[in-house]
């Protein structure tokens, strides 16, 4: 009798744990965050992490490294878009915008920083078109103006929607400087559903039009032929939801977008939230809210790192890197309804908020380039990623971009 006993008590056991086991993977399953620091999609919750980081970028929470010294990297860009011929299609046009971009960089350099400056094809076709005309400014040397500006610490990166990378980036080299590897900027998100529930992750290797030898070519200008090997500041269109991590990693295409692939070619550089209200102003030309302002989102990850509320490195001895970035206007001024913001005034003024932070090596302002060569280098290609969803703001943000897609999607 006792041993019947036994046998049915360990069947009881066995039978709650296996419900146990159950509920928990349940529950796992419908929680898309495995952890604090990672988001995995759901496809790939259980795909193992092996030596050479090819899967889910994910460690064991026992290996992880609070407390180290770890500076967040940041890069300023701005970008011009394939809307704004009017802007530059007429002599007097282009000359105030060209007097506001030399000024922005020149201000840029002030303070020692080498910055992105990301261009789609109207802007720079004025520029060949005006810049050889005598009535322009005359700059020293006797340089165009991307060649001043490359002596200011610009970088060059190709920035298209509608237009072609390769395009472009020729165009760009017919001014005398060189066109990084660096995607200026695409679409990576809309709305869907197999994202956070109510977002798809977009092939942006189809819109950028990278074929399978890894290259660009032109359309407009068919010999063109470009190597991207950065990608920089995916998002979506209104910037409801961009691409907001900090870390760096080799990134696949759609839904393999958040696992490294070491032997992908392409690099991606983290953005972390770029767009702060004191340079861009409180709202974005789309309608969707600014959630920073004065450097906020930079400070407040810099104390996360400082007060070792995130991850370092691990055990073994690999290293984290963070990075961030500056979203700066390519105009004088941004304008939405009542407010005005100058840009030169703003970005200003965020630097200055940031200055003790740089004087303490706590941030470093690099070009994306620059990023990709530390990652490599000294933090031997270590793939992480932070997640927003961390930040106090988070739920502001997707509340909003999940309303912008409730508003989209087809009435049923």
């Amino acid at each position: 009798m006792n041993k019947k006993l036994s046998i049915s008590i360990i069947i009881v056991v066995g039978v709650i744990v296996v419900i146990g086991l159950f509920i928990t993977a349940r529950s796992l399953s419908q929680n898309q965050y495995i952890d604090d620091e990672v988001y995995v999609p759901q496809e790939y919750q259980d795909v193992e992490l092996g030596n050479d980081y090819s899967g889910p970028i994910k460690y064991d929470d026992s290996t992880l490294v609070y407390g180290a010294d770890a500076p967040v990297y940041v890069t300023i860009y701005s970008h011009n878009e394939d809307s704004w011929s009017s802007l530059v299609n007429t002599p007097e046009h282009y000359e105030e915008y060209r007097t506001g971009l030399i000024e922005r960089a020149e201000l840029l350099a002030e303070y020692g920083i080498e910055w992105n400056w990301q261009s789609d094809q109207p802007v720079i076709e004025a520029m060949i078109e005006y810049e050889d005309d005598g009535w322009l400014k005359a700059l020293p040397g006797g340089l165009n103006v991307l060649e001043y500006l490359e002596t200011l610490g610009a970088h060059f990166d190709p920035h298209a929607h509608s237009n072609n990378y390769a395009d472009i980036a020729y165009l760009i080299e017919q001014l005398g400087v060189k066109a990084t590897g660096i995607i200026g900027g695409t679409v990576l998100i809309k709305c869907g559903t197999e994202h956070l529930g109510f977002l798809n992750l977009d092939s942006w290797y189809d819109n950028v039009g990278i074929e399978s030898d890894g290259y660009v070519y032109g359309s407009d200008y068919p010999l063109a032929k470009w190597k991207p090997e950065i990608l920089s500041d995916p998002g979506m269109g209104g910037h409801y939801y961009d691409e907001w991590s900090s870390g760096v990693w080799r990134p696949g295409d759609e839904d393999k977008f958040y696992i490294n692939f070491p032997d992908n070619d392409i690099v991606y550089i983290g953005e972390g939230y770029p767009h702060d209200a004191t340079v861009i102003g409180a709202e974005h030309a789309s309608g969707a809210e600014v959630h920073s302002e004065d450097g906020q989102y930079i400070k407040d990850l810099v104390g996360k790192i400082e007060d070792g509320d995130v991850p370092t490195g691990t055990s073994d001895g690999e290293k984290f890197m963070y990075t961030a970035s500056i979203h700066m206007r390519d105009t004088d001024v941004v304008s939405h309804e009542d407010s005005t913001v100058n840009t030169v005034e703003g970005i200003q003024s965020v630097l200055d908020e940031l200055m003790p932070l740089v004087d303490s090596g706590q941030i470093i302002f690099v070009d994306y380039e620059t990023a990709a060569e530390i990652w490599e280098t000294e933090y031997s290609e270590v793939p992480y990623r932070y997640d927003l969803f961390e930040f106090k703001f988070y739920k502001a943000v997707r509340d909003q971009a999940e309303g912008q897609c409730e508003e989209m999607a087809p009435s049923r």
